[in-house]
């Protein structure tokens, strides 16, 4: 029960630093504060490995396994390696699932601990039913800090590995040769709060394709999408800003929006001429990136 107390402690206590030190968000703080949780306990556990409860340790090992001695050395040796890796940004989702295998690997010897009656630091092992509650609760505290690094890093990435981009959408402008070049660009960027509205905003994105289609004044239009993390973008062309306007206030446009406004947490539009206009989708990002920067 002293590691789930040094877990809880160390969590608590890193969840309040996060909010003290202006975390805009709880999901941005949570999984902060779990790796924080985690690190101390496993740099606790890792260090009991050498030291204090050794010889504990070792005679937890089943019998069927050889060396056991050498198996204790090898896991308080990965549990330090895993604390110190989810201390550092780059190396925390991996860290987290590394941890997460290791606990899983090592829980046999919490059996044969619970159902041999041995003792650790002179007290009876941790019942077989609350010590595989807490072996859960572990476990998903590092399976949320690997999801939570991994949806981060499949946002950052390039619009190239996005989840789906759908094939571009020609507008009627794009067939009348006089008018096929551009003369306003616009690009945007929209974050659902919750994964639970994809679907519904994604078939609200699928009208507002097809209503492009036949939008006075429409080049085209491309359309990412990112399911895993809510999130999509827009990139679309027309032959002047009035024309991109007059789409935008649409009645089917306006409903749209309308409707899912309060459930973005974030909204990023760009109008740029011609000239400015991107050529990738990195292109596209970064000029989102900068303009949500700037705000």
């Amino acid at each position: 029960m002293s590691v789930l107390f040094v877990f809880l402690t160390a969590t608590l206590t890193a969840l309040g630093v996060a909010a003290l030190l202006g975390r805009r968000r709880l999901r941005e703080a949570v999984p902060l504060a779990l790796r924080g949780g985690l690190a101390v306990m496993f740099l606790v556990t890792g260090v009991s490995h050498f030291a204090g409860l050794r010889q504990d340790l070792v005679a937890m090992v089943p019998p069927v396994l050889p060396y056991p001695e050498l198996l204790v050395t090898v896991t308080g040796v990965l549990e330090l390696a895993g604390a110190i890796g989810l201390l550092l940004p780059r190396t925390a989702a991996w860290a987290a699932a590394g941890l997460a295998l290791l606990m899983v690997a090592m829980f046999p010897a919490n059996v044969y601990a619970a159902t041999a009656g041995l003792t650790l630091a002179g007290e009876p092992a941790t019942a077989l039913l609350p010590r595989t509650a807490m072996q859960l609760l572990y476990i998903a505290a590092a399976v949320a800090v690997v999801v939570t690094h991994w949806r981060r890093a499949v946002l950052s990435d390039s619009l190239g590995q996005l989840t789906a981009v759908l094939p571009r959408a020609y507008g009627p402008a794009a067939a009348t040769p006089e008018a096929t070049s551009a003369g306003t660009v616009l690009v945007s960027r929209l974050q659902l709060r919750s994964a639970r509205h994809v679907p519904g905003f994604l078939l609200a994105s699928f009208r507002l394709r097809r209503a492009l289609r036949q939008a006075s004044g429409a080049l085209w239009l491309d359309l990412a999408a990112q399911p895993l993390t809510a999130t999509f973008w827009t990139w679309s062309a027309w032959t002047d800003e009035d024309a991109m306007r007059c789409y935008t206030r649409s009645a089917l446009h306006a409903h749209v929006m309308r409707t899912y406004r309060p459930h973005l947490q974030e909204s990023v539009f760009r109008t740029l001429p011609a000239a400015q206009a991107p050529s990738t989708w990195p292109e596209v990002r970064g000029m989102l990136d900068a303009t949500t920067a700037e705000r």
